[in-house]
């Protein structure tokens, strides 16, 4: 049985012409159909991870970490987490639980080491056991985001502690 298929049929201005011969190119594609589909499988790739509340994240070349936002799959008002909300801190994109100073990490790491259940961690912190599964859900999705956020911090440490050359006299 032979597939259906459908003839798109659309106008695109010059500019648009040239956005997509750019985009043939940069993707290696054989025609402007080719890459057109790569990109919607490529947005749909991301727009799913954003869906599940995943962070898109990007390195510069100093080695440090930033939040890609693409407007487009970004859903104004709707937020990604029910528990979780974002704070304001100089270097840290984790997440905290809504009212409170807690680390999503915290609660995370805290199960892992004493190997409790969701319901073990949500009765110790005080947290609805839906919380907790949102916290894990992050911090599983996060974890390059979190290892380097620790690196940081151990390394602000280390900073933070080493002698200066005018203590060391």
């Amino acid at each position: 049985m032979k597939a259906a298929v459908k003839r798109q049929n659309f106008d695109v201005t010059p500019e648009q012409d040239a956005e997509i011969a750019w985009l043939r190119e940069a993707l290696g594609a054989s025609s402007a159909k080719d890459a057109l589909l790569r990109a919607v499988r490529i947005a749909g790739v991301l727009a799913r991870e954003v869906g599940n509340g995943r962070a898109l994240l990007v390195r510069g070349a100093d080695d440090v970490s930033e939040r890609l936002v693409i407007p487009e799959l970004e859903r104004p008002g709707v937020p990604l987490w029910r528990y979780l909300v974002e704070r304001e801190h100089p270097w840290q994109r984790q997440p905290a639980f809504k009212g409170r100073r807690l680390l999503a990490s915290t609660v995370w790491r805290d199960m892992l080491v004493n190997r409790q259940t969701l319901e073990q961690a949500a009765d110790e912190w005080g947290l609805p056991p839906d919380a907790v599964t949102e916290a894990v859900r992050w911090c599983e999705a996060n974890r390059a985001l979190l290892e380097m956020e620790a690196a940081e911090e151990a390394r602000r440490l280390a900073t933070a502690r080493a002698p200066s050359p005018a203590r060391a006299e």
